[in-house]
Formats: structure tokens, sequence, C-alpha cells
């Protein structure tokens, strides 16, 4: 939804407010391969991952500049170290709610506030279960083709907290080809063929942070996974409208640690290599 917006603006004049699809439904599948798990410790096995993902997105205009964008989503992991000596739960759910700001107010800047907070199904009146994340993303207009990107996003709760800085950059050289670096968001080369198809060779992070139930071995402890991959991406996009992916290449593994409901006592492995695919729809109403 962030790259619908940036990239459409606001409607021109003559459009009504309905001419925009402004109502926004769909849904996002991923699914890793068993990757091999090591710590030099004794710690073996493998590990698989995947997530589906659906949500619901309202377009609010305040004016031609500013638009906000709530969000609601529900989230289904699954994840599954068959030598896990902590805990045996493989299935998480989660809902999050987010707001997004939109803006282009200022000279030759676009802005994107966001604040999300993610809470479990099963525990959700439970602080302790809430994980609350923030964006802030400026994109500046250096020369007509050339745009530089600064910023933060970070995240805090589940006995941690992280912060990263944004600074990157984007090139399109023409209509047909666009170049993307942008630390730590997404790592993209991209071309157009023809009006809707658009492919692309990008590099996926990913990273969950999740609470187990208190029913485990080592109860409500944390873990998190860390990885990023490489993909070859084919979307077909009718702005505002309707958007179809499908991807697939190579997770090039990460990390993956465990520590206790305190966020102590930690154990950290390292996850190999798998492949992944995946799919996403994006619907305008």
């Amino acid at each position: 939804m962030i790259t619908l917006v940036a990239e459409e603006g606001a409607p021109p004049p003559q459009f009504t407010y309905w001419d925009v699809h402004p109502l926004h439904v769909g849904a996002e599948s991923l699914f890793i391969g068993n990757g091999d798990i090591s710590n030099g410790k004794g710690a073996t096995g493998h590990l698989g991952f995947s997530k589906n993902m659906a949500f619901v997105s309202l377009l609010v205009p305040v004016c031609r500049t500013i638009i906000f964008i709530p969000r609601f989503e529900y989230n289904a992991l699954y994840l599954h170290w068959n030598h896990n000596p902590r805990f045996s739960q493989t299935n998480f759910n989660y809902f999050k709610a987010g707001l997004t700001l939109f803006t282009n107010e200022l000279d030759r800047w676009e802005w994107i506030v966001r604040a999300d907070y993610n809470f479990d199904t099963a525990h959700f009146t439970n602080s302790n279960y809430g994980l609350f994340s923030a964006l802030l993303w400026g994109k500046y207009q250096l020369f007509r083709k050339w745009h530089y990107h600064v910023g933060g996003v970070g995240y805090v709760g589940l006995e941690g907290g992280m912060f990263y800085p944004i600074i990157g950059f984007d090139y399109a050289p023409n209509k047909k080809w666009e170049f993307k670096a942008i630390f730590p968001i997404i790592y993209s080369i991209q071309y157009k063929l023809g009006k809707y198809w658009h492919f692309a060779l990008i590099g996926r992070p990913l990273k969950e942070r999740f609470r187990v139930n208190n029913h485990q071995h080592d109860p409500s402890s944390v873990f998190s996974y860390s990885t990023i991959g490489t993909e070859l991406n084919i979307r077909y996009e009718i702005p505002r409208r309707l958007e179809v992916v499908l991807f697939g290449g190579c997770n090039f593994g990460g990390n993956y640690y465990i520590k206790d409901r305190k966020g102590h006592n930690p154990l950290y492995t390292n996850v190999g290599a798998a492949p992944y695919i995946g799919a996403k729809l994006d619907w305008g109403i």
C-alpha cells in the first residue's frame, strides 16, 4: 500500500473519492523450505517457516497532499524446529492494527509515518504479548531521476527492542527500469514490460518476533527469526485497483534465538539456506 500511495499520490480533482478505490482487501503467503540449524553447541535439526496474512485497509484523504491509511491484518505463522529443546508450539496467530500517514506537502519530499501494534489472538488483553513498531520514511528528489531516502524503523516489546536507520536511494533512468537500494527496507532491480507487467530481482528481509504460550517446557519464552533472501518477482498491477504478485527464490538463512519469559537464558542458532515461494493479492474495491 505504501508503494501505491507514494507513486499515485492524490487523485486529480475531477475524480470522485470512490474512483480511486479507497477500500483495499488482500492476502499474502510466504513458504520457506527447511533450513539446517546449528550453533556449535549441539543444537541440530532443521527449521521450516510459513506465514499467511489477510488484510483490509482504507485510504482516507485529508486533502490533496495528506492521506491517512488505517489497516488491519490477521497473521498466521508456522515455525517448526524439529529438535527444539524449549517449546513444541508451531502455530502462532496475531492481529496487527496500524495507521499510516502519507504526505507530499513539502516541496520535493514525500513522507510516510506509520505505527503498528501486534497482539496475540490467544492473549488479546495481555500486554506481555504485544509488540509496537514504528516507521518514519522520507524520500527527497535530488534530481529528476534520483531520490534519496532517510528515516528510521524499529520496534519495542516482547522483552526487547531495536532501531534501524533508513538510508538509501532509488534511480529510474527511464520508464522501463528502476533501481532501489534502501536499507533495511528493500533492494531491487525492476523492469516494466508494457502497461501492467513488472519483473524484478528483489532482496527480501524477514524478521518475526513472538512469545509462545504458557503451557510449554519454557513457558512464555520469546523467539526471534531473522533472514534475508533473493527472489524473482513478477507483478501484474492496475494502479489503484489490482495488484497480483508471484515470487520465488533462495533464502540465504540467518539467525534464530530463544530467550526465557524475562529475556534471559538465550539459545542462539544459525539457520541455513532454503528455497522459498509466495504470492500476494491486493484488490481495490
